[in-house]
């Protein structure tokens, strides 16, 4: 059976993108929680975007309601609709496990994958609850373990990478990241596509 998605795209305003943290644990913990209760869905996670965005997406069970579903997340985004610039929703996003794609993570690989974004999202909201004080640190060590340094090192670790190896791993991704950041691959893009033109122009 095809997934089912439910998809919230969260724009902050500029002055507001500093409140994202109460925005998880104010607004998208208790909407996870009573969709969970309610037994809709299956996993969720949300991912920072470029432009101020929260993107906060919950895969359906089988037998839940869309309209309940979509009921219970507007019913707790209403609550930051100050804090916004827009929010936009979207139904039909089919997720990233179709092998034949371009970018995919293949079929076993994309529920691992989901597994992995669902506990990430519920690491992340722990960790802002501690900071911030609502659950007591003996909750999540931040002060010792339970960082994303440490967590990124156990996957790498589990991966088979010694200290030189995820060494250079961080290197080339430091790397990557910056030239992402000032948005060379972007313009390498644009580059390829003149020079596509151009050359698909017929000679004078």
């Amino acid at each position: 059976m095809a997934e089912r998605w439910y998809v919230a795209h969260i724009f902050l305003k500029p002055d507001t993108y500093a409140q994202r943290d109460k925005v998880l644990v104010d607004t998208i913990e208790p909407i996870v929680e009573r969709l969970e209760k309610a037994g809709l869905i299956e996993n969720f996670h949300f991912l920072f975007e470029p432009n101020l965005e929260i993107l906060f997406r919950v895969r359906l069970r089988e037998d839940a309601l869309l309209d309940s579903v979509k009921s219970i997340v507007a019913d707790g985004l209403n609550s930051i609709a100050n804090l916004c610039a827009k929010m936009d929703y979207e139904e039909g996003y089919a997720g990233e496990g179709d092998p034949k794609a371009d970018w995919s993570f293949g079929t076993e690989g994309w529920e691992l994958a989901q597994k992995f974004m669902d506990i990430g999202s519920r690491i992340t909201l722990l960790t802002r609850n501690v900071a911030m004080g609502r659950k007591d640190i003996s909750s999540g060590r931040l002060d010792s373990l339970f960082t994303p340094e440490k967590l990124v090192h156990l996957l790498l670790n589990q991966c088979g990478q010694g200290v030189l190896e995820e060494s250079k791993f961080h290197s080339l991704a430091a790397i990557e990241r910056a030239l992402f950041g000032f948005r060379v691959f972007q313009r390498l893009e644009q580059l390829e596509k003149v020079v596509q033109k151009l050359t698909e122009q017929p000679p004078r």
